[in-house]
């Protein structure tokens, strides 16, 4: 069975690369039938925070990436990780490096000159020296090479000699994450580790952790980072960094799903897939090798077609469950939807619009000339005399301009800030008859 993770580190938030890799690990082993499941990388105890395991726990949330099963915390497996590290040691995989810090800076100035990788002096010692601070490091082969056969990347050859001893066990006995990670991997049994391609060289020393244990080495697919428009690497400077604050701004959850599958995924089709429902078959063969380019205003406008296709209905329900709204108010809004979704980028942008759909709607107006005061005037007329239908205002209002040489835009625009305090809205005709005849001649009547 296919077994993925998504192994976070709350030192952060939920940010955009990596809501990606969760939604490809997510995706591929809903695509074959297997289980997805969380890692929260905590054993960083002084950065990582409740907060941010929270709000990783949030955004995935949002995201309807449900884990198979509940979120494990690498912090409650330190005893394992410790564990397999004396075991790598008493096999002859491992070995205790007693290197002070400043025999450590020492040696790598002189390893830069020589442009080589540094290897302590006590490799091959086997003492075991009493009463001295230790780190356990991994002796990594000094010959051959280590090949790694990526889905991403393609087969990649890199040479052991260039590879250093790294640390598995610090002085304090805490684990180092290239340690950690590996063993939790393997006791969950992880088939497939799916991750950014920033990874990548750790892969080279941690496939030896695999190896000399006699593990069954996982399938990586190590993908490429997004980059800002600029071409650099996605950062804070290139918009939100925590996934929530998508949410936040109105983004619709599909939508920024989407956006996210296209970035690095070979899709030929423009279609929002519902990602819980429709059968969408992820392969790994069609992760792209080179990086993808986070457009914000592609994703704006995504938002936006997206909302346009969406049954009214269904958005009604929503503006009413999130505003609380009263039987008034929706009436109107169910009449101007259709009209008001096709000026918005996001829903949430209903909210100013809701103010002027009450009728405890308020504009502050400074004084008006006596020209509109007077057409302000000829309007509370017309209302007050027609009847109330939307062809008759229409008509009536359209006779009053033509027999006053007067245009629309000469009336539209007043009518429109008085009514609804916006520039912005639609048409002004049927803005009037939904808000109605009385209600229409309150507003205006406070003006004068």
């Amino acid at each position: 069975m296919i077994r993925t993770r998504f192994a976070p580190s709350p030192t952060g938030k939920l940010h955009i690369g990596g809501a990606r890799t969760a939604l490809f690990n997510y995706l591929f082993a809903k695509s074959n039938g297997g289980k997805f499941f969380l890692r929260i990388e905590d054993t960083d105890i002084k950065r990582s925070s409740k907060e941010n395991i929270d709000v990783i726990l949030n955004g995935l949330n949002w995201l309807k990436l449900i884990p198979s099963e509940k979120e494990k915390y690498q912090s409650n497996e330190t005893n394992k990780h410790i564990d397999i590290a004396y075991k790598l040691l008493k096999n002859g995989f491992a070995y205790r490096c007693y290197l002070s810090s400043e025999e450590l800076i020492e040696m790598r100035n002189e390893s830069r000159k020589k442009g080589e990788v540094i290897k302590s002096p006590y490799r091959d010692n086997l003492a075991n020296i009493k009463n001295k601070d230790f780190v356990i490091r991994l002796k990594m082969p000094l010959e051959g090479q280590i090949t790694i056969y990526d889905k991403v990347q393609g087969k990649v050859n890199i040479n052991n000699s260039i590879l250093d001893d790294m640390i598995l066990l610090r002085k304090d006995n805490s684990p180092t994450y290239m340690l950690a990670s590996v063993v939790d991997d393997y006791n969950m049994e992880i088939t497939n580790i799916i991750r950014g391609d920033d990874h990548f060289n750790n892969a080279f020393r941690q496939i030896q952790i695999i190896k000399y244990m006699n593990w069954p080495i996982p399938t990586y697919a190590h993908i490429p980072l997004i980059h800002g428009e600029d071409g650099t690497k996605l950062s804070k400077r290139h918009g939100a960094e925590n996934v929530m604050d998508y949410k936040q701004d109105g983004y619709e959850v599909e939508v920024l799903k989407n956006y996210l599958l296209r970035l690095g995924y070979s899709i030929n089709d423009d279609k929002i897939y519902d990602l819980e429902s429709d059968i969408f078959n992820f392969k790994l063969d069609k992760i792209n090798k080179s990086p993808s380019r986070f457009d914000l205003k592609k994703l704006s406008n995504m938002n936006a077609l997206y909302l346009r296709t969406q049954p009214l209905n269904n958005l009604l329900n929503r503006i009413k469950t999130k505003f609380n709204l009263n039987e008034e108010i929706l009436h109107r809004l169910d009449f101007l939807l259709p009209d008001l979704i096709q000026r918005y980028t996001y829903l949430n942008e209903i909210e100013d619009d809701i103010l002027w759909l009450s009728n405890d709607f308020t504009n502050n107006w400074s004084e008006l000339d006596q020209e509109d005061l007077n057409l302000v005037l000829d309007v509370i007329n017309i209302l007050k005399s027609i009847k109330w239908n939307l062809i008759e205002l229409k008509e009536n209002i359209e006779k009053f301009l033509v027999g006053n040489n007067l245009k629309m835009k000469d009336l539209g625009p007043l009518l429109r800030s008085i009514l609804t305090g916006k520039t912005n809205t639609p048409d002004i005709f049927k803005v009037i008859f939904i808000i109605g005849r009385n209600e229409c001649i309150k507003r205006l009547t406070k003006v004068l």
